[in-house]
């Protein structure tokens, strides 16, 4: 045994003599291939984050190995996290004054054995000299977590409880999205500021998640939005992919204002930040839509907040669009939802070239905010016919996803090459769940544009001129028609705006439904609380003068403010038309100051109005 341990004792110090002489390095990988040494070098191991000088705030790593980046506190904000062999510019986009954080530059294994070297780099944010002075305010925050539904699911339009917005400009917040909802299973965890308990979840590719109405203050013109969000179950989140993000101004809800963020990996939720500045002005709103690119992505705890540095821009404009004709309203406040259209025929017999109607549609809630038309002896030269059966059409100078699809798939010319309706059927509003149902009213009723089968009645069936309605007073809107038809209509010409207004964006149904049932075409259409019509004409109706060239003595207005029956009262008969009767400025001040209804008219026309004058008792 005293034998064996010598052997022992002289065998491992034969070993250890050899491997002096012939050392053992990682030179291999897996494979058996001959790999070479890893280098690792940044440009700089110290940097001040300022962020009226960009050019300062970025250093290089250079590698010849790939690697992956990680800061030590939430408040440092840089890009990109990772990165591949070379030399890969890394910028840092936001640390709060007088802090320091660091970034460690990590190299990834290349074999099993191998070895990682690192590099830190020190960051000290300091103190801006931007033009808010507002850095780090909260414009708007929410972690959806007011209250948790009963079951793990709910979708959005079925429950807003979830809401829990807070922040200066968060009061006129609210969420929309078809199969988007609420869940509170798989809760965010990891991220700095991860809620858990509740997140929207986007069922499918494509889907869009809107945020609505962040209210800005005047300079606040450089702002971050952060998010969590997690991919599908086993897969990576990459952006601009697995999610894309845009913004749009005062109520829009473009898809053309794509923006770039950068994310951070904890774990299987990753942490998104994006920073983005507005040219050209301050609008009063933001609208965020978030657009899927897979089913069951999930998103948590959004936050927008002034910053100091704008790593992109988007570009705003508020021009006002003006007013070419008598009954065209003028824009005062613009929303890029607002799709302007001006619709064009020929009367039905003296084949006279006319303006049959304008409108303003909008895009989001797909439905008209009004159509204004003139009335004139010459649109009614069909009489009382209307083309049978109703040909109900799609708009050709609207997409299908801008429109409210209230027309079957059944015509042959279809306006867009290799676009299909809704299926045969599914070309109604949505039932509601008390039985009723909305009806496809129009705004310019088709009798003033009269002429079976001709093309300035067809035109009347656009959903540009149909709203949803269900009267409160159907007797009262019934007696406005006949009015303009039988009394109002002259010979000078009588100009209309007829138009909608919603109240509570709570009220929506379903556009391409057959009755109670959705099809793959369904969305979200917003159903107004009230319409209204205002009226301009000169007194004795023979002038033969423009409305430019009357004086206020000549000329004559009104409006009327006729409300819907949304909350199911039911429909009431009779009524007093002069009790809907209003003066045009006070309807402009009713739907929220956005138009000027007929601008050439003087204000004193504008601003009151003499029943008597209009037969109205």
């Amino acid at each position: 045994m005293i034998k064996f341990r010598h052997l022992a004792a002289a065998a491992a110090v034969i070993s250890m003599l050899w491997s002096c002489e012939n050392p053992v390095t990682p030179e291999q990988d897996d494979n058996g291939e001959t790999i070479s040494d890893i280098e690792l070098s940044v440009s700089a191991d110290k940097i001040t984050y300022n962020p009226d000088e960009p050019d300062g705030n970025s250093f290089t790593v250079t590698s010849n190995v790939p690697w992956t980046a990680n800061s030590d506190t939430g408040e440092l904000i840089f890009s990109p996290y990772e990165g591949q062999a070379g030399e890969t510019v890394v910028t840092v986009t936001g640390m709060t004054a007088g802090k320091t954080g660091s970034i460690t530059i990590t190299t990834t294994k290349r074999f099993s054995g191998d070895s990682q070297k690192t590099a830190t780099v020190s960051v000290t944010g300091s103190e801006s000299s931007g033009e808010s002075g507002e850095t780090g305010k909260v414009i708007y925050e929410d972690n959806l977590d007011k209250a948790t539904y009963s079951s793990s699911a709910v979708y959005i339009d079925q429950w807003d409880d979830y809401i829990n917005a807070t922040g200066e400009g968060a009061a006129d917040v609210y969420y929309t999205g078809m199969t988007v909802s609420i869940r509170n299973n798989f809760t965010s965890k990891g991220y700095p500021g991860a809620s858990g308990k509740n997140a929207f979840n986007l069922g499918g590719d494509g889907v869009t998640l809107t945020v609505h109405d962040i209210s800005l203050s005047p300079g606040q013109e450089k702002l971050e939005l952060t998010f969590g969000v997690v991919p599908p179950q086993n897969s990576t989140f990459t952006p601009g992919t697995t999610l894309k993000l845009h913004v749009d101004f005062d109520g829009g809800e473009s898809l053309g204002n794509e923006l770039d963020f950068s994310v951070k990996q904890y774990g299987t939720w990753y942490f998104a930040t994006c920073s983005f500045g507005i040219t050209g002005g301050t609008p009063s709103s933001l609208n965020f839509m978030l657009q899927s690119g897979a089913n069951g992505v999930r998103i948590d705890d959004l936050k927008l907040t002034v910053t100091d540095y704008a790593a992109q821009t988007v570009e705003y404009s508020d021009e006002v669009r003006n007013a070419p004709w008598p009954e065209l309203p003028e824009t005062v406040k613009e929303n890029r939802s607002y799709k302007y259209i001006t619709h064009r025929s020929t009367t039905f017999r003296s084949g006279k070239e006319v303006r049959n109607y304008s409108a303003c549609y909008d895009t989001v809630r797909h439905n008209p905010v009004w159509v204004a038309y003139p009335c004139h002896p010459v649109y009614r030269e069909g009489g009382y016919a209307r083309t049978e059966p109703d040909p109900w059409r799609p708009d050709p100078e609207m997409t299908l996803k801008e429109q409210s699809i209230i027309f079957g798939s059944d015509w042959a010319e279809w306006p867009w090459n290799g676009a299909s309706s809704a299926t045969d059927g599914f070309q109604y509003w949505q039932t509601m769940s008390d039985g009723s149902n909305f009806t496809r009213g129009h705004l310019l009723r088709s009798a003033d544009r009269s002429g079976n089968g001709a093309k300035i009645n067809i035109q009347t069936f656009y959903p540009t001129n149909i709203a949803p309605e269900t009267w409160l007073y159907p007797d009262i809107h019934g007696q406005l028609e006949d009015l303009l038809t039988d009394e109002w209509t002259c010979n000078d010409t009588t100009y209309v705006v007829s138009g909608c207004w919603y109240g509570d964006n709570s009220w929506f149904t379903y556009d391409a439904c057959s009755w109670d049932q959705t099809s793959e075409n369904s969305k979200i259409c917003r159903v107004p609380t009230h319409q209204f019509k205002v009226y301009l004409r000169t007194r004795n109706g023979n002038t033969g003068k423009t409305i430019a060239e009357c004086s206020a003595d000549e000329l004559m207005a009104i409006g009327f403010w006729l409300p819907q029956d949304v909350e199911r009262q039911g429909t009431i008969s009779g009524g007093n038309l002069a009790d809907f009767a209003r003066s045009v400025d006070e309807i402009e001040a009713l739907i929220g100051g956005e138009f000027n209804f007929f601008p050439e008219a003087p204000a004193s026309v504008t601003s009151a109005y003499n029943l008597s004058d209009w037969g109205v008792n």
